[in-house]
């Protein structure tokens, strides 16, 4: 009876090592099996990541005034627009309008940007046809005195070749080197609201900077 219970004893043991052991296998099986390898990411890859991850667009400052509901000097991207430029600002006021403004405009670094009312904007266009219909009055005055001068005294003729920044018409304006029809008009939006003084304040009007104002300095006058 006792070496019956001692052979039962060793049975036992050993049974419980075996299934010990086959769980240890199982385990390790499973984790050989279900490693993963680290992936590792590739030099150009890495390269392309650090490389998009520091290029920044260049940035320009602006100065938007007038008629908006956030008025002040935004820092942009180089390529913004003004129609971008005034969502930024949270858009227009009730009496603010753009129908005098070239929405597609890119800006330059220290552009101003002056947004007007309704109101004014109507009595510029009514000050420009007026300044036109003088102008043309006064050209064909003009003419008929030279035509005088010519008769009794030609080596008394005297031609003043330099534009008047306060005077001159958008159509005068724009035989300057650089000054497109846009700018034409901006410059006589600037006038209105404050005369020029000096010829270097027309670098205040907005798209015109140093470079343009170096190339026309010569021909223009606040006489």
């Amino acid at each position: 009876m006792f070496f019956l219970e001692k052979c039962l004893q060793g049975k036992l043991v050993y049974f419980v090592v075996i299934v010990f052991l086959f769980i240890t296998n199982l385990f390790t099986l499973y984790f050989l099996f279900n490693e993963k390898e680290p992936i590792i990411p590739c030099e150009p890859c890495l390269e392309a990541s650090t490389t998009e991850d520091n290029t920044e667009s260049p940035k320009i400052k602006v100065d938007l005034k007038g008629y908006v509901k956030n008025p002040g000097v935004y820092e942009v991207e180089e390529g913004t627009i003004i129609n971008d430029l005034i969502k930024l600002a949270g858009g227009l006021k009730s009496e603010g309008t753009t129908d005098n403004i070239n929405l597609s405009k890119k800006l330059n670094d220290e552009d101003m940007i002056v947004i007007l009312s309704k109101s004014e904007v109507k009595k510029l266009n009514s000050t420009i046809a007026s300044s036109t219909k003088t102008t043309v009055s006064n050209k064909t005055s003009t003419s008929a005195n030279k035509t005088t001068s010519l008769n009794s005294n030609p080596s008394s003729i005297v031609t003043n070749k330099k534009i008047s920044l306060n005077t001159a018409t958008k159509e005068e304006l724009m035989t300057l080197s650089g000054i497109g029809e846009a700018k034409a008009l901006n410059i006589i939006e600037y006038r209105t609201k404050t005369p020029f003084k000096d010829i270097s304040e027309i670098k205040n009007v907005s798209g015109i900077g140093e470079a343009i104002y170096e190339k026309i300095k010569d021909s223009i006058t606040v006489e």
